[in-house]
């Protein structure tokens, strides 16, 4: 049993290179040996089994209400006015709000996600692919970086495209939305956040606050055939429809989501596929697997490595005692890997039944934009595939340069060779 593995069970710093390096031997570890984990480092309990993680995110035992104001009650006194600026705009976002305002807000933001969103955006989505596809091959380069050609600019793109946002805005969007990732990549996995992440991003927050407001202001005198056009209210603040305060707020969340997150499962992706050549191979001759690949892909590779949540009351799980606004990390990606729900759970195997992953949560708080994300990196990669049928990789498929943060998990850079 390797050291880090040995040493999981009773503490280990997930900020670790051995601990980044070896995470899912890790999970192992804590499914088999520790499966409600007390980790001094986080102050937080770890849940890391599938029946767990998938039964506790359903109802209201765990609740997220209480993230932000704990997280701000680990600094010192004075100090949460470095985050006031950002905080006052996440907390009123749907993922940290329990019902029922959060069903209020998902019944509002669920409009974005309709299926005639999908199915309009999905002709615009195969168009700025080609386009950008196009760039590459007119560079006449036998290789590439797929995530910072492909992965990381066009989920930009399109959400650009959706909310009306001119093409010449793409760079500051870009920019916005990494800053905001950088911000929430610290937050949500920091015992206590950091200042100097906090004040590099303010700037960016403010910019993208006044660039929506003067967006919605515009489209109150004319609008336009975009999401935003349709998600502004005529009655901001009645009957349930969201002021223009509270659409700016999660629109910066659907920004953030529907950017970062795109962008790493494309890249775990076409990772896993160059791991499992046959499925690969499977996949060029039957674009239809698309679906079982990503399921896969989201099994084994997820974007996301845990949800946070409290505890609503006292609870007692596999015999330890949880206590009231205990913080709780629900590990979604050792849940996909756990060996007593899924045959074989390290491989690739896309002819798998039964159960689903739990990779984009569960209950009332899954992810909203599931579907759409869907249908994005399924035409991203359809698009990617057959432009590109002899894709093959350039880098260390056993070392691949993974994000370093703790939190969320996709590629950094990705040769590739056309």
């Amino acid at each position: 049993m390797s050291s880090i593995v040995k040493q999981s069970v009773d503490q280990f710093s997930i900020y670790s290179k051995e601990y980044h390096e070896r995470r899912n031997e890790v999970y192992e570890n804590l499914r088999n040996n520790a499966p409600v984990f007390w980790h001094e480092e986080m102050k937080s309990w770890f849940i890391t089994r599938y029946e767990d993680v998938s039964k506790y995110l359903l109802g209201d035992k765990f609740i997220s209400s209480n993230v932000i104001p704990q997280k701000m009650s680990n600094l010192a006194e004075g100090e949460d006015q470095h985050f006031k600026d950002i905080l006052d705009i996440i907390k009123t976002w749907m993922v940290y709000n329990d019902r029922p305002v959060h069903s209020q807000l998902k019944g509002y933001m669920n409009r974005a996600f309709l299926v005639n969103e999908i199915e309009l955006i999905t002709p615009e989505i195969k168009k700025i692919v080609s386009n950008v596809i196009d760039k590459v091959l007119e560079n006449n380069s036998e290789s590439f970086d797929f995530v910072k050609e492909i992965a990381h600019p066009i989920p930009a793109m399109v959400l650009c495209k959706m909310l009306g946002i001119p093409v010449k805005e793409v760079a500051r969007f870009i920019k916005w939305s990494d800053d905001i990732a950088l911000f929430m990549q610290d937050f949500v996995v920091s015992h206590v956040p950091s200042k100097e992440i906090s004040e590099q991003v303010r700037g960016s927050v403010r910019e993208i606050y006044a660039y929506l407001s003067g967006a919605i202001a515009e489209r109150r005198k004319e609008k336009k055939n975009d999401l935003l056009s349709r998600l502004i209210s005529d009655t901001p603040g009645v009957d349930g429809e969201l002021t223009d305060a509270q659409l700016i707020a999660q629109t910066m969340h659907l920004i953030f989501g529907g950017h970062k997150i795109p962008q790493f499962v494309l890249s775990n992706t076409l990772h896993l596929l160059f791991k499992n050549q046959k499925v690969l191979e499977m996949l060029k001759n039957d674009m239809s697997l698309l679906p079982k690949v990503l399921d896969e892909t989201m099994r084994l590779e997820g974007p996301i490595q845990y949800i946070v949540r409290h505890a609503s009351n006292d609870i007692e799980i596999h015999g330890q005692q949880i206590k009231k606004d205990d913080s709780v990390y629900f590990f979604l990606a050792s849940a996909g890997r756990d060996e007593r729900v899924f045959d074989n759970p390290e491989k690739m195997d896309i002819s798998r039944t039964g159960f689903r992953h739990v990779a984009f949560g569960g209950g009332y708080h899954t992810c909203i934009a599931a579907a759409f994300a869907r249908a994005e990196i399924m035409e991203i990669l359809k698009e990617v595939l057959t432009r590109f049928p002899n894709i093959e990789p350039l880098y260390d498929l056993e070392k691949p340069e993974w994000t370093s943060n703790p939190t969320f998990t996709g590629m950094t850079q990705m040769p590739v060779k056309i």
